[in-house]
């Protein structure tokens, strides 16, 4: 344990600025779910097209995860995120340059491949600074972006939809630019934001500096349970296995619902497209909630297991009322599963660092992340070949509920995650 005010000074300095560049991530990669309308209209892109574009990011965010988590373990957070950052910043801008299925695919793949390390990336530097403890709220506190994101992103999204016209651009093109250039800029301040490790903290004591570095060291996981083994050993470990499985259930329900959430929300009928991002928001008030209580619940109890089936009950009961029900109690059913699906995330990462370290968790990590990441290709992609073959969402939501039952069983499986005395 370290003391609280220890606690209160590094959550203070490092969690706002983590905080505010994944409100621009998600930001970045999750804005196109408001113009599929207008992609259809201004670049002929199809329902299908659209899935798979929606999606493609996630494939160049699995192939690079790893390669890029390696790096910033060896040369440090602030310099490796702040280049990431202004790259992606960049390419969310470019979006706006789609004019066929060919582009958009092209600058999909390329944002996906920019934005690779980020979030494992922060997830390893969160245990460089905040002990097992304390990582449950940590982490819960860095994904409530997720949610602020969506809470801010849908209705400013409908907003700037609304400057079509406005020197000879779409509105579509405004909201690309306009939330993309943001993002570069504030990665030119990340450097001086972020400290890469406790030792190099000025704005702590020197006996503050001991005190955090030696309580991360005492949670690392003793030397006969992290051997050295290369990837083929560590896709052969169950455990692992199993995380990345869950990991994916997860990110299928939040990518799935994510980017189909407007055309869901449109059943309701007779609404403007700043009203459509308005109701669009509300699950991400329930999710915003889901990710500050289980994480708190988890650390509280140092029960992991449990909060996790409750995150992913809540998922799929979410997900079946989206399909089944009436408009507006079926969007009432997702806001139960974005209470479940966000909720689930901060919960599930506090498990991996207690079975890994060092360089073995820094490649584990985006491993697990990159892989169930592709949630997020496969979500979007089953949303919209279903669309387009029955001219409903609902039979997508059937099929990403059937993953997540299957993800909870697994989660029930594990033993090691529970009770740490």
């Amino acid at each position: 344990m370290i003391s609280s005010e220890l606690r209160r000074r590094v959550a203070r300095r490092l969690l706002p600025p983590l905080f505010i560049m994944f409100v621009l991530s998600f930001l970045d990669r999750t804005n196109v779910s408001l113009v599929k309308d207008q992609l259809h209209a201004s670049a002929g892109i199809s329902a299908a097209v659209f899935g798979l574009g929606a999606g493609v990011f996630f494939i160049g965010y699995a192939v690079f995860g790893v390669p890029s988590n390696l790096v910033l373990h060896r040369i440090g957070a602030r310099r490796w995120l702040a280049g990431m950052m202004f790259v992606w910043g960049v390419l969310s801008a470019l979006m706006a340059l789609t004019s066929d299925p060919t582009s958009f695919y092209l600058l999909r793949f390329a944002l996906g491949i920019a934005e690779a390390g980020f979030f494992p990336g922060v997830i390893l530097y969160i245990t460089y600074w905040f002990p097992y403890r304390e990582r449950g709220k940590a982490t819960g506190v860095f994904q409530s972006a997720v949610a602020v994101a969506s809470i801010v992103g849908n209705p400013v999204g409908g907003y700037l939809l609304g400057m079509h016209g406005l020197l000879g651009l779409d509105g579509w093109q405004w909201m690309f630019i306009l939330e993309g250039v943001p993002t570069a800029v504030f990665a030119l301040a990340v450097p001086w934001l972020l400290t890469d490790r406790p030792e190099q903290a000025r704005w702590l004591t020197a006996e503050q500096r001991t005190e955090l570095a030696t309580a991360i060291k005492a949670d690392e996981p003793p030397a006969d349970r992290q051997p050295r083994r290369g990837i083929g050993a560590v896709l052969r470990d169950s455990r692992v296995l199993r995380l990345i499985y869950v990991y994916f259930a997860i990110q299928l329900g939040v990518y799935g619902v994510t980017f189909w959430l407007p055309a869901l929300v449109k059943r309701i009928g007779g609404l403007t497209d700043v009203q459509v991002g308005l109701l669009a928001a509300l699950p991400w008030v329930f999710a915003l909630a889901g990710v500050l209580v289980l994480p708190w619940l988890s650390d509280r109890t140092g029960n992991r297991r449990g909060p996790l089936l409750i995150a992913l009950a809540c998922t799929l009961l979410g997900l079946l009322g989206g399909a089944a029900l009436p408009p507006w109690p079926g969007l009432f059913a997702l806001c139960v599963a974005a209470f479940g699906f966000l909720g689930a995330q901060p919960v599930f990462w506090t498990v991996p660092p207690t079975i890994l370290a060092g360089v073995q968790v820094a490649a584990t990590i985006p491993l697990i992340s990159g892989i169930g990441n592709l949630g997020g290709f496969v979500g979007p992609s089953i949303m919209g070949f279903t669309e387009e073959a029955t001219g409903s969402g609902a039979g997508g939501l059937y099929l990403i509920a059937a993953v997540v039952l299957l993800g909870g069983l697994f989660a029930a499986t594990f033993r090691w995650v529970g009770r740490r005395t």
